[in-house]
């Protein structure tokens, strides 16, 4: 009983200070940075997007990279996004134990240039890459290993330097750090609650970094964010999953496994609107087939999908 006591004060204490740090690096704005969000998979996109605290070796470079801390096996991830005569985007990465790399795409497409009675006399581009690369380490400290938690928390660092082309003024290259952990917990007493385990979450986002530095030479700091999140690994094979930000987004996803070829997910998030989602994901031998549709109240629907094999 001392044991559980002292793991839940333990965590206690990490989630107050948490809430304590979110208002502090919370950014009024949004700006090109966070285009790297996009760079989720079919699975987490379909499930509202909520994933600090969800357990997802497959995309967690794009994830929460401290999941990496349990990797043990080779993965290659590919996913594609289509907003329909809108934009595509699109990633690719690979896993192997403690380590991941990616490359994430978004294009816009050719954008008209028109003169003031609205003719077009020329086109221009837009599109974003972003490089990533990742580690994942268990935290063994002797403390935490006495508390029997030697194996459950990992910590993940991840570098991403992104590039942006189009007009000569819009020109730009950036790089940041995040650093995130993430917790794993067994329930072996719920007096009937149906709850099997859960994960706990912190990711913060670009803790460190070089200004944007634009062609036309306006420059602004990349977007700072701390989220934290958890999910719920439920009986009858149901997992749920909730994010906080510090720029007051709320995400939430549900999964229903039935057998483990299949997968019915669903989520909603609100970052100023409420978006909708929902998803199926196939598991055959040793690749995985997922889809997604995300619905947005202004913007045409999101198409994506991603295809994995793991060895």
């Amino acid at each position: 009983m001392l044991k559980h006591r002292t793991i839940r004060g333990w965590w206690i204490t990490v989630v107050l200070l948490s809430l304590f740090v979110l208002p502090f690096v919370a950014t009024a704005y949004a700006n090109v940075g966070e285009a790297f969000e996009l760079g989720i998979d079919a699975r987490l996109a379909a499930m509202g997007g909520a994933y600090v605290g969800l357990i997802d070796d497959e995309s967690a470079v794009f994830s929460n990279p401290a999941n990496l801390a349990w990797g043990e096996r080779l993965t290659v991830l590919s996913t594609l996004q289509t907003r329909l005569a809108t934009a595509s985007s699109g990633d690719i990465l690979a896993s192997l134990n403690n380590f991941a790399v990616g490359v994430h795409y978004f294009d816009f497409g050719d954008v008209p240039i028109t003169d003031e009675s609205g003719n077009a006399t020329g086109y221009f581009s837009y599109r974003n890459y972003t490089f990533v690369a990742a580690a994942g380490f268990k935290i063994k400290l002797p403390s935490l290993v006495q508390m029997g938690l030697g194996e459950n928390i990992g910590c993940g660092v991840r570098a991403k330097l992104f590039t942006i082309e189009t007009l000569a003024a819009g020109n730009t290259t950036g790089v940041s750090v995040d650093v995130s952990l993430l917790f794993l917990g067994e329930l072996s007493n719920t007096r009937g609650i149906p709850i099997e385990g859960y994960c706990l979450g912190l990711l913060f986002e670009n803790l460190v970094g070089t200004p944007i530095s634009y062609g036309s030479g306006h420059q602004e700091e990349l977007p700072k964010r701390a989220t934290i999140g958890g999910s719920l690994l439920l009986t009858n094979h149901i997992t749920t999953s909730l994010d906080l930000t510090s720029t007051q987004d709320v995400r939430f996803g549900i999964e229903w496994t039935p057998n483990p070829a299949l997968s019915i997910r669903g989520g909603v998030k609100n970052e100023g609107v409420w978006i909708w989602s929902a998803g199926v994901g196939l598991l055959v031998g040793d690749f995985t087939l997922d889809l997604a549709i995300v619905s947005h109240p202004y913007l045409n629907e999101q198409f994506r999908g991603s295809l994995g094999v793991s060895w």
